[in-house]
């Protein structure tokens, strides 16, 4: 098991890519919309789930786009990043 220490060494990015590999792994697209839900931009672009036809390969890559986009998104998703790796690793 990894602790919030070490987590919290790691860099924005790395946790973004490790939290996002994980969810990616288990297959668990709740956590990557609860994610693409929580960047404001998103918000008005994506509707409800069931109405949006997004799947996991579609939510991970509007993840990893509004993150290339605004390199200050990882910083501000970082205890998200932390909280889900420490219930999953």
């Amino acid at each position: 098991m990894i602790a919030r220490e070490d987590l919290e060494t790691m860099t924005s990015r790395d946790l973004h890519d490790r939290a996002i590999g994980t969810a990616k792994a288990e297959g668990d697209l709740d956590w990557l919309w609860h994610l693409l839900r929580s960047i404001p931009a998103a918000e008005g672009e994506v509707g409800d789930l069931e109405d949006s036809g997004m799947d996991l390969v579609r939510t991970v890559s509007a993840i990893n786009g509004y993150t290339r986009a605004d390199r200050d998104l990882p910083g501000t998703l970082r205890s998200q990043y932390v909280d889900y790796l420490l219930e999953h690793l």
